[in-house]
């Protein structure tokens, strides 16, 4: 049996559903802040869109928007095993910026990506070419080369870079030697 409204409680209905859906996603964050789906060609948009505003900060030398980029907890794992938490690599990433005279070009490619409930693992290559100065006090030609996997996780502002690890394959050269 179908229960069936008179059109004017329907009318009415449909109106306080309209103002409850409409209240309900008052507090919701922009669309533009919202977590997605989960799909895995959705998340390799997005996270390329991330990876895309991480170069314009770096480009820009902006430490605050680059590590608005990174969750609150965030830390990278070296080839040593050393863990190094936020605060390291936010002074980190201060002193490269600093010694950065002017980028060249920033590449991530992403060669690969899995999705772990709130968690997408990328492994990415990373070639770098900059000049900047060195420990001995000149500028030189800079080109480096990684490839790591960086774990994002999915926030209410998007997707934050959570971990670095896994980094192997680096290659440095200096003014197109090896150093």
């Amino acid at each position: 049996m179908r229960a069936v409204l008179s059109e004017r409680p329907r009318k009415h209905f449909l109106l306080a559903l309209a103002i409850v859906c409409a209240a309900g996603c008052a507090h919701d964050p922009p669309r533009s802040q919202q977590p997605t789906s989960l799909d895995p060609a959705t998340v390799r948009r997005e996270l390329q869109q991330r990876y895309d505003e991480n170069n314009r900060a770096f480009l820009a030398k902006d430490l605050n928007a680059i590590m608005a980029l990174r969750t609150e907890d965030f830390h990278a794992v070296t080839p040593d095993s050393v863990v190094h938490d936020r605060d390291e690599m936010e002074r980190a990433t201060r002193g490269l910026l600093q010694g950065i005279d002017r980028w060249i070009s920033i590449n991530f490619d992403i060669d690969s990506l899995g999705v772990e409930g709130d968690l997408a693992h990328a492994m990415v290559r990373q070639h770098v070419i900059r000049i900047a100065s060195r420990n001995d006090g000149k500028v030189h030609h800079v080109e480096t080369w990684v490839t790591q996997r960086e774990t994002w996780r999915r926030t209410t502002q998007g997707w934050k870079l959570y971990r670095v690890d896994s980094i192997h394959d680096q290659r440095r050269l200096i003014d197109g030697q090896p150093g």
